[in-house]
């Protein structure tokens, strides 16, 4: 039979563990709810060293980057970075943009590779070039040709299956793409010691389908390949060409 004094010692012990066991349970710290990510950089205009505007968004899970100064768009691949960063690049593998964690935005480009700092400076713009109608594919195409020879000298004409881009809206899309990256490509490589050996060899800028983006020098034709299945970004950019220009001339 228990006393009335153990009795009055184990009631007590019981309160105490309760408030031990309370006290405990309010020191544990308090789990906030994760929030979803934010988008990295943010969709916006931004200006590098007080001369430089680029305009950013994000379509598809892909983050798309355009200079102010002319229509290419730019896919890039995103990967994580330390501190909660991230890491973007052209579709070259060199370094476009860094982004840290609290949101600062570096720019990188091949006559920046140490990267300048940007600015925010407004809410996003229309990123994509205006499109190419059915009826003006052959037309657009001639006038980069045109604007080849008066500019640089290049006597360079595009060829493409033109029936087959009237009657595909994703497939012209990409072409024309194709063909302006082509453009701002030999734009480039025309500042270069290799135009006059480009303007004695190469003849043609060839566009086709095919199943990846890729750019290939042979025979005096320029064959630039667009990929359908990649969607918007299946065409390879000014970047990717140059290289290809530079390793064949």
């Amino acid at each position: 039979m228990v006393k009335t004094r153990d009795f009055i010692a184990i009631a007590l012990a019981l309160v105490l563990g309760t408030g031990v066991r309370a006290e405990a349970q309010e020191s544990l710290p308090v789990r906030l709810p994760l929030t979803p990510a934010t988008t990295m950089p943010r969709d916006g205009t931004y200006i590098a060293d007080d001369r430089l505007s680029f305009i950013i968004d994000h379509r598809g899970g892909q983050t798309r980057l355009r200079f102010a100064d002319n229509d290419e768009v730019f896919y890039l691949s995103s990967e994580a970075a330390p501190l909660g960063g991230r890491v973007l690049k052209y579709d070259t593998g060199a370094l476009a943009l860094q982004v840290a964690g609290w949101g600062g935005v570096t720019l990188y480009t091949a006559e920046v590779k140490n990267g300048l700092p940007a600015e925010y400076s407004d809410v996003v713009q229309n990123v994509d070039p205006p499109p190419v109608g059915a009826k003006n594919v052959k037309p657009f195409a001639a006038k980069l040709a045109q604007e080849l020879s008066s500019r640089d000298d290049f006597a360079i004409g595009f060829f493409a299956d033109w029936d087959g881009l009237s009657r595909s809206d994703d497939a012209r899309s990409l072409a024309c793409d194709a063909m302006r990256n082509a453009t701002y490509a030999l734009e480039e490589q025309a500042k270069t010691g290799k135009r006059i050996l480009i303007s004695d060899r190469l003849h043609i800028v060839k566009v086709v389908a095919g199943e990846k983006p890729e750019a290939l020098v042979q025979g005096g034709v320029l064959t630039v390949t667009f990929a359908p299945k990649l969607g918007m970004s299946g065409r390879p950019s000014s970047l990717v060409i140059a290289r290809a220009l530079q390793e064949a001339f």
